[in-house]
């Protein structure tokens, strides 16, 4: 099952460390935001599957936040909701808000994650379909990804490699490792940070200059796959 990506809204810096460093323990990709205008950059810039989010932000109501999201995403957004608010008359509200599930705080960590696991399986529900195999193209000549709306991605050389050890896999997974060869020599930063730094600006990137979800996915103890593959240009 592909592993959910996981965006944090939590004011309280401390609390949000501390949720993150969880989930990434437990294999989820994990983003954060301090309140509402962070939260919809970070939703406008990539695609995320399952929110958690606290009620009581600095910049908005996580329940007004909430309706709007349903709104705008339907059901393929989970939403968890994360509060100190624990009245039933609460409760109730933020079910009716949106809300998939509601844990009050302090939340205990492996509850979430159970929380999280059963989310998926709902979510699974509502995937689209993935774009065919023959959709996406690799042009190396001119450092491109074209996209199955035929958009063009602009890409760096480094980039490129990436992409393109990804598609030769046919859909199949890449370990990390494998993917860090393609990586240019000379940096200190680690590794595997700078890899999932660099998939993390592909997705942007895609997001922003094409209009499209980019399928590079990561998979639990495997590594990352390129769900809607094909082919690289020479």
């Amino acid at each position: 099952m592909v592993v959910p990506r996981v965006l944090v809204v939590e004011d309280n810096p401390d609390l949000r460390i501390e949720i993150v460093d969880y989930l990434k323990f437990c294999n989820f990709e994990v983003g954060s935001a301090g309140g509402v205008q962070e939260m919809a950059q970070a939703l406008r810039n990539e695609s995320w599957s399952i929110l958690l989010l606290d009620l009581t932000l600095p910049d908005g109501d996580g329940l007004d936040a909430a309706r709007e999201l349903r709104k705008q995403y339907g059901l393929k957004l989970g939403i968890v909701m994360v509060t100190a608010r624990g009245h039933v008359d609460d409760r109730i509200e933020g079910i009716t808000a949106g809300a998939d599930a509601y844990l009050i705080k302090p939340i205990n960590l492996k509850e979430l994650r159970a929380t999280i696991g059963h989310l998926q399986l709902r979510l699974a529900q509502h995937l689209p379909p993935e774009p065919s195999a023959a959709t996406w193209q690799l042009d190396q000549q001119s450092l491109e990804l074209i996209c199955p709306n035929l958009a063009r991605i602009s890409l760096t050389v480094t980039e490129s490699s990436l992409l393109k050890a990804l598609l030769e896999q046919q859909g199949q997974p890449i370990t990390r490792d494998a993917l860090c060869d393609c990586l240019p020599p000379g940096s200190g930063q680690d590794d595997t940070r700078r890899l999932d730094s660099i998939l993390s600006r592909l997705r942007s990137k895609a997001k922003k200059e094409a209009g499209v979800n980019l399928p590079i996915h990561t998979l639990r103890n495997k590594g990352y796959t390129f769900a809607g593959n094909r082919r690289a240009g020479d």
